[in-house]
Formats: structure tokens, C-alpha cells, sequence
């Protein structure tokens, strides 16, 4: 046998050892990933803020190019003005102010309320500044509502950076930001000059460690009176299987934003809702902000939030609010759940609680059992805190928003 035998038989060995740890560490990161399309976690130091853009004085305190706050009533919104009407495409931009956080964040979530004409749309941005060396991140892309146009200028997709990345709808950081702010673009593809999309509300919920338990309970608080006792709304139960044989493993979101939407007086077809939240760039019918999106395009007040505690769940019941939870949990979270033992990740409709405490839900993963069933709240807990806790708020307009407007007293337009 040559000297080439067992140095070939060696080095195939080596490499079969290599191959080994490759799959063990693959299976082991595979396994400590949130699993489905939610990234978020539990982290028990972690306070959330959210702020509403959402009146013609939040817009205005911005930057306006080619655009134009007005009044509507209820708030105020952003739409082209007349000095787009040579262009094509119509184009106008609203920058927010600079937003100086009230604690540093690490996890970025944002919401719009949008309509949008055929043959136009917008295009939500948002940018970050890192807490320790002052610099900003790009402008990086949350999505778009209706027909919009890429690449031009600054409506780029960038969703990540040395700093952190966007995961669909929510911006996960390496490094704690201390101020962020919004851009929406408004477009029209249409030669028809009167056609404008409408912008009349931003909702941006910030995450971050708040390590003073006193400064951390206030952000925590529930934000009405507690529900004392049981209550139950009456949400009409519609289970997925409703929708088209194709959708019905895919459409939990849609069909829970239906369900609330309805509860809210503004009822339409499931198909109809889940194909207008469908995400075709990520090919997904589970986006959070596109779910929250329809909803306000059906003329509700819609936004994304995130709840820690059943408090501030039952502070939203109390005032007749259902939300609409995103839970993800393994094996053995929820053993006295009927209808299944594990997800990875799901929506439901939280309506009220059992004098016991436990959590009353319309689930629309099962037509026999899901319309009312009850879980236990510690289970149901940990399915939902336990996964980042994000929640849909879907009322009809005009109903207290629980929420601070953003201050204008910060300095307006980019950063230098």
C-alpha cells in the first residue's frame, strides 16, 4: 500500500468528524431559534412604550415634502398636494421627528393606518440611532400598502445592517438604539391628479431593558381600570376553515383581525381580507402590520402593541377591547388545551375572562371547539408572553386610543 493510503483514509475521516459537528451544531441552533415566523421571546426585563402619530400637529411637527397635513375630524392625515401634478409617478414624502426614547430599545415594532386608491400606496421606513456612538442606521423598509414603486431615491429595500435586521414587520437590534424616526413615501401610479393615498396614523411600539423595577412597573401599568370579576364581548366566531381550501392553514391572522374587524362594525368576507393582507414579498398571509393595515383600511382604528401581563389585558376587556394575540408554544406549555398541544405560531382572539381568571378565546384553528374555548391564563401566559407578547388593537374610530401622542417639542425633520 503507498503512504497515500492512510493519509486519504485520515483525511476522510477528518472530515466525516467536521460533517458530524456541522448537522449537531445545526440541529442544536435549529432548536434554540424561535421556531415560526415570530421572532420575539420573552424577556423579563423588558418594558414597552408605544406613540401615535395621529393628528394634524404629530404630522406637521415633521418634515413635509410634496405633501400636506390637514384635519379629518378625528385626527389629522398626510396626502400629495398640488406640486406633484406634473410628476408621474406622484410622489411626496412625511419625515416624523427625531423621537428621543424614554429608555433604550433593542426591539422596534410599527404600525399605519393607510388607505390607498387603485393605482397608489405607501411605503413605510424607519431608521435608528445607536445608544453609544450616536450614529444612524439606514432607512430600512417595514412594507408597503397598495401600488408603489421600489428604488427610486430613497425608497429602497434595506432591511438590515451591522446593527441589527428586520424580520418582516419588527426590527430586532444587536446594539440598544436610543431614538428612532419614521418615513412614509405616497405614491401614485395613476394620471388621475385627484387619486391620493391617505396616511392618518403611525403607531410605533419600542422594547427594551428597564432594570429599575419602579421605572419598569410604570410602563407595565394596565392602561384603564383592571377587569374585576368575569366579562365576556361578544366577538362572532368564524373558524378558518371557512376560507378557501388552499388558505385554511395559513389564514389564523386574517381571520382573527375578521372576527375583531366585524365585532368593530365593519364586516367583510374572510377571502376578502386575508387575500388584501396576503404579503406576496414575503409570501406570507401572517404579517402583523398588514393584518393591522386592512383593518384600518376598512376605517377602523387599528395598531400593533405588546402586552407582559394579564392586567393590561384585562384593563382592555374592561373597556369592551378584544385583542388579538400572537402565540407560539412547544410541547407541554398548554397541556389542558383541546384543540392542540403545540404551534409555531398562531392567532387567536382574546373576549373575556372566567370569574376563575382563566382566558376566554375564540380560536380559529378548530370549528367544533375554538368558539369560546377557555385556556388557563399561566398556560396562556406563557404561550404568548412567553413569545414577545404582541397583541392587535382593532376598535372602531374615535375610541380612546390608551396611548400618549408622540411630544412635538423634539427637534423636527432628518438628523444632521
Amino acid at each position: 500500500m503507498s503512504s497515500r493510503g492512510p493519509t486519504i483514509i485520515a483525511t476522510v475521516a477528518t472530515m466525516m468528524v467536521i460533517i458530524a459537528l456541522c448537522i449537531a451544531l445545526a440541529a442544536h441552533s435549529a432548536d434554540s431559534a424561535p421556531k415560526g415566523g415570530n421572532p420575539l421571546s420573552l424577556q423579563p426585563d423588558f418594558a414597552d412604550k408605544l406613540d401615535f402619530f395621529d393628528t394634524q400637529r404629530a404630522f406637521e411637527a415633521g418634515t413635509l415634502t410634496r405633501v400636506k397635513a390637514n384635519s379629518s375630524g378625528d385626527g389629522g392625515v398626510v396626502v400629495l398636494d398640488a406640486s406633484t401634478e406634473n410628476q408621474f409617478p406622484r410622489r411626496g414624502v412625511w419625515i416624523s421627528p427625531i423621537v428621543q426614547a424614554e429608555f433604550n430599545f433593542q426591539e422596534l415594532l410599527p404600525s399605519y393606518n393607510a388607505y390607498a386608491p387603485p393605482g397608489t400606496g405607501v411605503r413605510l421606513q424607519m431608521r435608528v440611532r445607536d445608544a453609544k456612538n450616536g450614529k444612524w442606521s439606514p432607512w430600512l423598509y417595514f412594507g408597503r400598502w397598495g401600488r408603489t414603486v421600489a428604488g427610486r431615491g430613497d425608497d429602497q429595500v434595506v432591511t438590515s445592517f451591522a446593527g441589527g435586521r428586520v424580520e418582516t414587520d419588527v426590527l430586532l437590534l444587536h446594539r440598544p438604539a436610543d431614538a428612532y424616526q419614521v418615513r412614509v413615501a405616497l405614491q401614485s401610479l395613476t394620471p388621475d391628479i385627484s387619486a391620493t393615498p391617505v396616511l392618518r396614523r403611525v403607531a410605533v411600539c419600542y422594547s427594551g431593558p428597564v432594570s429599575d423595577a419602579q421605572a419598569r412597573a410604570k410602563f407595565l401599568a394596565p392602561v384603564a381600570t383592571p377587569l374585576v370579576g368575569a366579562k365576556v364581548l361578544k366577538v362572532p366566531f368564524i373558524p378558518q376553515g371557512d376560507a378557501p381550501k388552499p388558505l385554511i392553514g395559513e389564514v389564523c391572522s386574517p381571520t382573527s383581525m375578521t372576527m375583531v374587524s366585524t365585532y368593530g362594525g365593519a364586516a367583510r368576507p374572510l377571502t376578502e381580507n386575508a387575500l388584501a393582507i396576503y404579503d406576496d414579498e414575503a409570501n406570507i398571509f401572517g404579517n402583523w402590520n398588514r393584518a393591522v393595515q386592512r383593518a384600518g383600511e376598512l376605517g377602523l382604528d387599528a395598531w400593533l402593541a405588546r402586552f407582559r401581563n394579564w392586567d393590561q389585558v384585562r384593563a382592555m376587556i374592561a373597556i369592551n377591547q378584544p385583542v388579538i394575540a400572537s402565540i407560539r408554544f412547544e410541547r407541554g406549555v398548554m397541556p389542558s388545551n383541546p384543540i392542540y398541544q403545540e404551534n409555531d405560531g398562531h392567532l387567536i382572539v382574546i373576549k373575556g375572562f372566567t370569574s376563575e381568571g382563566d382566558v376566554i378565546v375564540n380560536d380559529p384553528a378548530s370549528r367544533d371547539k375554538g368558539d369560546g374555548v377557555v385556556y388557563k391564563a399561566s398556560e396562556l401566559g406563557n404561550a404568548w408572553f412567553g413569545a414577545g407578547g404582541v397583541g392587535y388593537i382593532i376598535r372602531p374610530r374615535g375610541a380612546p386610543r390608551m396611548a400618549s401622542e408622540v411630544p412635538t417639542t423634539v427637534p423636527s425633520g432628518p438628523a444632521k
